[in-house]
């Protein structure tokens, strides 16, 4: 098996597979509500900040590989809150969630396999820090989702 399609294969197994913690995005996702994704716990993000936080770097990694500035023109800001926080908007939201799982998967794939080690243009890593680096921001934030999720206020 190529790197380039196990690196593929487990971020899109953390959206909707069968990753090693036993637990995904569009799963857990599922239920929670609009209400329950702009809870916060403390001062911490909640949960609709950090999936929107998700599809930024998802965005700007996909940039990096494509030698694209990291931000364009009406880019929506990294931890976006909108001010409409209907569910409606939320489904719109995981959509896009979903979306973005599925570029980021098809953008590693298609990553050839002997540049791996070269560094990105505009960067000061190797390609391998951000295509292995997307699977573990992804994993992390998925179970501070979960945590957001487990002890916020019951709704």
């Amino acid at each position: 098996m190529l790197l380039t399609e196990h690196l593929a294969a487990s971020v899109e197994a953390l959206y909707n597979g069968q990753p090693w913690l036993d637990v995904t995005f569009r799963e857990h996702l599922s239920r929670i509500n609009a209400l329950q994704a702009v809870q916060r716990f403390k001062e911490s993000n909640c949960i609709w900040q950090v999936v929107n936080h998700v599809i930024f770097w998802h965005q700007r990694v996909q940039r990096y590989i494509y030698n694209e500035p990291p931000e364009k023109e009406g880019d929506l800001p990294d931890f976006y809150m909108p001010e409409n926080h209907g569910e409606e908007n939320w489904q719109a939201t995981l959509h896009r969630l979903e979306h973005s799982f599925a570029q980021m998967g098809e953008t590693i794939r298609k990553f050839p396999e002997d540049e791996l080690f070269d560094t990105f243009p505009g960067t000061d890593k190797i390609a391998i820090y951000y295509l292995q680096g997307i699977a573990e921001h992804d994993a992390y934030h998925l179970g501070q989702i979960v945590l957001l999720h487990k002890y916020g206020p019951e709704l």
